[in-house]
């Protein structure tokens, strides 16, 4: 007979078996997930409507799936992931990251600088623990939703679908190799793909609120590599420090609201940059030969990522005559009688470069082919960041073999990246209609609900629900990190894209030793949500 789960007790069995993202640990959680759904008499009697679904992944990492088959071929997919960021954060209480009855115990021995921490702490409504809230809360929601529908018959026409994914908190791997597995599925069982809810927590600031989100936000991590013309400090002058070029760009690029978008009314964040480092290995006396940053930039609907490099085009250009301003205001006051250098900084597209390689570099693509090939397998070890081996090292491989001797600036893209999409580009989904369906449910309870256009914390809804891929594809070519490490199926996701949203509980604090998540969202609201979408669709 079927053990009968409640979301906490399915949510503490959940939180108790670790799996770091982009770690063998997620393959554990998979099968983990999978023996439980094969406890379910249903998946007992229909063992073809469950599996573990091999998307021929790196680590050997898989995706667990289960089907309530319906009469109908209409189809509601819940799905969301299942891989946690590290616990080492934790520090003194590690060993109880994974036991939140225990760790909150821990917790509430110890001073909080935080009044919410504390307040949450004395509360019963609140369970403290790595992926509580993200987003093991959401997961066990959705295994119980399903579950319940398979025993009961609860709208026997349509057919529910859940599909757990890995590695969402690092490089989208798992949604990724999931397109496959949607693919399969619409085909063999000529699914019309309706709904995808994803239990990703949701963010509110009182319990009488719950956000509906109707979208998810776009990002591009640009990369800026900034080749110094190379001297010895004691010859300064005839040189040019690419640091300082650097220091321009990320003066005109941090937090600038030009390069931010709006959308139904919401603003993105502003860019800020994540990486600034030269590449010296050891200490010398000359200036460093590159210095190199990416940076996060985030993008609505009515944006997107080629905009953004044609910005940071101008922006480069705008920082190398500043430099340049500079060096020539201190060359006229150390060497006023000798000509002075006038540097000329080049500023290029790595798709320029590219192109300017393959017609000047005997052999280019056996050459660059031979590189980069190393450089996958570097990573493939994980000897070095994707960002680094496929990112920096081959940008710098492309300038020195393209013999250019002036300083330059190469522009680009580098994984992730992550299209923004909006449930107002599915013609035929009845927005409003859902969203009164969330709206009217939660009325119940007395919780008002906020429609917001973009989630903004990222999520896989951005490759499952991209209806038209085609800028997204052009900013791709931008790309540096090859499709070996890095390919998203844009164009496969196209045949299955689907209206998408997210219906998690509130939770707080991700990734740090205060996340936690809302127990009455847990055990009442949000299932009441899901039940009724199911029931609805």
């Amino acid at each position: 007979m079927s053990k009968k789960w409640t979301p906490k007790e399915l949510l503490l069995d959940l939180v108790s078996v670790q799996s770091d993202t982009y770690t063998t640990l997620e393959i554990d959680m998979a099968k983990h997930i999978l023996e439980v759904i094969k406890g379910q008499d249903y998946w007992e009697e229909n063992s073809a409507y469950c599996g573990l679904y091999d998307g021929n992944d790196r680590m050997g990492r898989l995706i667990p799936w289960a089907l309530r088959k319906g009469t109908s071929n209409r189809c509601l997919v819940l799905s969301g992931h299942f891989d946690c960021v590290e616990i080492d954060c934790y520090g003194t209480l590690k060993e109880f990251a994974l036991t939140p009855d225990t760790l909150k115990e821990k917790m509430k021995t110890m001073e909080w600088s935080d009044p919410d921490v504390e307040k949450d702490l004395n509360s019963e409504d609140w369970l403290f623990g790595r992926g509580t809230a993200d987003m093991k809360g959401g997961t066990a929601v959705m295994l119980c939703q399903l579950f319940e529908v398979a025993a009961n018959h609860i709208n026997p026409e349509l057919n529910l679908l859940y599909v757990g994914i890995h590695d969402e908190e690092t490089a989208a791997e798992g949604i990724f190799q999931s397109v496959a597995l949607f693919t399969e599925l619409k085909d063999k069982y000529d699914f019309d793909y309706k709904l995808l809810v994803n239990g990703e927590p949701t963010s509110k600031d009182s319990p009488d609120k719950y956000t509906y989100y109707d979208g998810s936000i776009g990002k591009g991590l640009p990369f800026i590599v900034i080749k110094s013309k190379l001297v010895h400090v004691g010859n300064l002058m005839q040189g040019l420090n690419g640091s300082l070029i650097a220091a321009n760009i990320v003066r005109r690029i941090e937090l600038n609201t030009d390069l931010c978008s709006e959308d139904y009314g919401q603003k993105c964040v502003p860019p800020t940059v994540l990486y600034m480092k030269d590449n010296k290995k050891y200490y010398n006396v000359s200036v460093p030969l590159y210095t190199n940053l990416y940076l996060n930039t985030l993008f609505t609907n009515s944006n997107n990522a080629i905009k953004i490099l044609d910005s940071i085009d101008h922006i480069c250009q705008e920082s190398a005559a500043e430099a340049v301003e500079t060096y020539n205001k201190a060359y006229a006051f150390m060497e006023p009688n000798h000509p002075n250098p006038n540097h000329n900084v080049r500023v290029m597209s790595l798709a320029d470069l590219q192109a300017h390689n393959g017609e000047s570099v005997e052999n280019y693509q056996e050459k660059k082919d031979a590189f980069v090939k190393e450089q996958i397998e570097i990573v493939n070890r994980g000897d070095s960041l994707t960002q680094l081996a496929t990112g920096f090292d081959i940008v710098e491989w492309e300038i020195e073999q393209s013999n250019i001797t002036d300083p330059m600036i190469v522009y680009g893209l580098m994984a992730p990246y992550v299209p923004a999409v909006n449930n107002h580009a599915f013609q035929d989904f009845d927005r409003e209609g859902t969203i009164n369906i969330v709206r009217d449910e939660l009325k119940k309870y007395g919780i008002t609900v906020e429609v917001v256009p973009y989630f903004m914390g990222l999520s896989d809804n951005s490759y499952i629900s991209c209806v038209d891929p085609t800028e997204d594809l052009e900013a791709l070519k931008s790309m540096v990190t090859p499709q070996e490490v890095y390919h998203i199926p844009l164009r496969e996701a196209e045949y299955i894209a689907l209206p998408s949203i997210i219906c998690g509980p509130w939770g707080k604090d991700y990734h740090t030793i205060t996340e936690r998540v809302y127990l009455p969202d847990l055990e009442i609201h949000t299932p009441a949500v899901m039940r009724r979408l199911i029931e609805s669709f």
